[in-house]
């Protein structure tokens, strides 16, 4: 069930953000061709509704006239209801109609424009973050859960986890072998720990170029106990074999 929240948040995301960009381009299509004119405002239409811990609301939405080229009045609804009113009776207005079809004229400006893609769009865009953000934390290796690792001794005691551990040096051990080491340090008691690799029989160096750390899958509780380090991202020159996993 927790797989597919996520999944749920992303398909309503997307689709409010497809509903924003029809509204959008409803919007644009509306204006091509259509004119704009003044109008006078002669009503505002209330609706209420009831609710158990606010009690009665009630929202106004305009109706205005204006007239069309033939000297015709033209009487048409605004389409948002809002508190505070946006006008008054005997208000003049901007008026934006086609001229196919001027009983649905609309008052010019953001609300009546652009206020249900802007809604909508929010709306999905939070929602695909929110399921974006959630899927990243839910997949295996992130924010120190440690994803299931090829150990050569088996699991790890205790309840390790994977952390990125910065970079600390490279020091020789013999003529051709290399151990990486990274320096760790415990953010509640401040307590440094080193950790280091078997010893590589090629430099790493060329393949860590634009690294700065590396995971590192341990026991916080347990300071002097095992650890594994990742090094699963580098190959032997010349050989087809990925080094797995390196036991510090």
């Amino acid at each position: 069930m927790k797989r597919i929240i996520p999944w749920v948040l992303l398909l309503l995301g997307i689709a409010l953000l497809a509903g924003s960009g029809y509204a959008a381009w409803r919007e644009v299509e509306f204006r091509r061709g259509a004119i704009e004119t003044d109008g006078r405002v002669v009503e505002m239409i209330t609706s209420t509704s009831r609710d158990r811990d606010r009690g009665t609301s009630r929202t106004y939405a305009p109706v205005f006239t204006f007239a069309l080229p033939s000297g015709k009045l033209q009487r048409a609804e605004g389409g948002v209801f809002s508190n505070p009113p946006c006008c008054r009776v005997g208000d003049t207005i901007r008026v934006r109609y086609r001229p196919e079809a001027p009983e649905r004229a609309q008052m010019t400006g953001f609300m009546e424009s652009w206020f249900v893609a802007t809604m909508l769009g929010g709306f999905g865009l939070v929602l695909t973050l929110i399921a974006s953000a959630v899927m990243r934390v839910a997949k295996p290796g992130f924010a120190g859960v440690a994803p299931p690792l090829p150990m050569a001794n088996g699991p790890a005691p205790g309840a390790p986890m994977t952390f990125s551990v910065p970079l600390a040096g490279l020091r020789r051990d013999g003529a051709m072998r290399w151990i990486l080491q990274a320096r760790w340090a415990d953010p509640r008691s401040g307590v440094q720990r080193l950790f280091e690799s078997e010893p590589l029989p090629f430099d790493p160096v060329p393949q860590m170029r634009s690294m700065s750390a590396v995971n590192v899958a341990f026991d916080p509780g347990q300071p002097d106990g095992p650890y594994w380090m990742d090094l699963s991202f580098l190959r032997e020159p010349d050989a087809d074999a990925t080094v797995v996993q390196r036991r510090g």
